[in-house]
Formats: C-alpha cells, structure tokens, sequence
C-alpha cells in the first residue's frame, strides 16, 4: 500500500488547474460587475444597499428563530434585541434606499477616517523605517483625503464613492484571479 504525499503548492496547483474554467467565469464576473459599479454608480450603490437591507431582515429572521426554538438559553435576550435591531436596520435600508446609501457612504467615511488616523499614530509612535514607513505615510494621507472628501460632499458622493470602492476592488479581484490561473497552467 502506498501513500501519494503532495506538498500544498502542488495541491493548489492541482485544484487550480481543475477548476480553472470556473476560476475565470467568476474572474469575468467580477470584471464585468466592477465596470457596471464604475459605469452606473448610484444604481450599484442602490443595489449593494437592496441586498445589505434583505441580509439584515434574514440575520432578524434567524435570530428570532434561534430565541424561539431556545427560550431556556441565557442568550434569549441577546437573541431578541438583535433580531430587533437587525429588524430595524433591514427595515431602514428596505423602505428608505437613498437614505441607506448615504449611511454605508457616512460608515466608509468613518472607516477610512478611522483607518487614516490609526495609521498617522502608527507613523509616529511605531518604529516603521524606510519605504515600509514612507508607504504608510502615503495611505495615511490618502485614506485621510478620501474620508474628508467623502465627507464634504456626502450625500451626492456616497453612491459614487462606495461604487468605485466596490467596483475597483471587483476588478482587482478578478484580474488576480486570472493571473492566478495563467501562474498554475
């Protein structure tokens, strides 16, 4: 009886080159879904929202099944507000799509505010050297500039901003996954 050892990189090799057909259906996917997120901004913005608003109602479905199903558990009421607050949000985002757009453009803003700041104290209390700490300074920046501008013009800037967000990084994403399939043939 014998036993065939592979390493990983040749098991991912193997599942890449099985799978590559699928590898770039999905890559095209993302391609094409990326470009429509750059193309038509406020309708993929509309669209991320739809399917975050109908998300949210499932995660309340769920949670007020599982507060159901265990009322002995100590988590019964943790399971009930959630459900709630998941319930609120979904309704929010489901009756009120513009106003639900501008509130995930406010969270990017925050996040990439946030993600600047962290990155600013990084820079001066951290001991980064060379291009690793001029690299940090510039995404500092540039994360700063992007939540200031997101700010300054949020209501008309947040569909915009959250498409190019989500568009740029579904064309990346497919692009890489094309040139890990062409790395494995």
């Amino acid at each position: 009886m014998s036993v065939d050892f592979y390493s990983p990189s040749e098991l991912l090799k193997q599942a890449i080159q099985k799978h590559q057909t699928m590898l770039k259906i999905i890559a095209g996917v993302f391609i094409v879904l990326g470009f429509y997120a750059l193309l038509a901004p406020t309708t993929f913005a509309l669209g991320i929202e739809k399917i975050l608003g109908w998300t949210l109602f499932i995660a309340a479905v769920a949670s007020f099944a599982h507060a159901f199903f265990m009322r002995q558990w100590r988590g019964f009421t943790y399971d009930v507000v959630s459900g709630l607050i998941f319930a609120l949000i979904a309704f929010i985002l489901l009756t009120n799509p513009l106003s639900g757009v501008i509130s995930l453009g406010l969270i990017m803003a925050i996040i990439f505010g946030v993600d600047g700041a962290i990155k600013l104290i990084r820079l001066f209390t951290g001991k980064l050297t060379g291009s690793y700490r001029t690299m940090v300074a510039v995404s500092a920046i540039l994360s700063l500039a992007i939540a200031l501008l997101m700010l300054w013009d949020l209501p008309k800037a947040a569909p915009i901003f959250l498409s190019v967000i989500v568009g740029v990084n579904l064309i990346i994403n497919g692009f890489g996954l094309l040139a890990l399939v062409r790395a494995y043939r």
